[in-house]
């Protein structure tokens, strides 16, 4: 497993785990993220960004808040 940093969004406590991925193909890359719960249990596992782009904290919790959130 990763090493975990912990993010609590709107009370609720999440870890996360940011990772690049690089393709040897074309020489490209992606930035990963993987969501855990609070049992660190993986409940989100998709692409961040690529190689060019950024990867912040905001976009980060704005993804929580969208993907696990929304009924708030």
């Amino acid at each position: 497993m990763p090493k975990l940093k912990s993010k609590v969004v709107e009370g609720d406590k999440f870890f996360y785990s940011v990772s690049f991925d690089i393709d040897d193909f074309i020489g490209d890359g992606v930035w990963w993220l993987g969501i855990y719960d609070s049992h660190r249990n993986k409940i989100y596992d998709k692409p961040l960004a690529s190689s060019m782009g950024k990867s912040d904290m905001y976009r980060i919790e704005d993804i929580i808040k969208q993907e696990f959130l929304t009924y708030r």
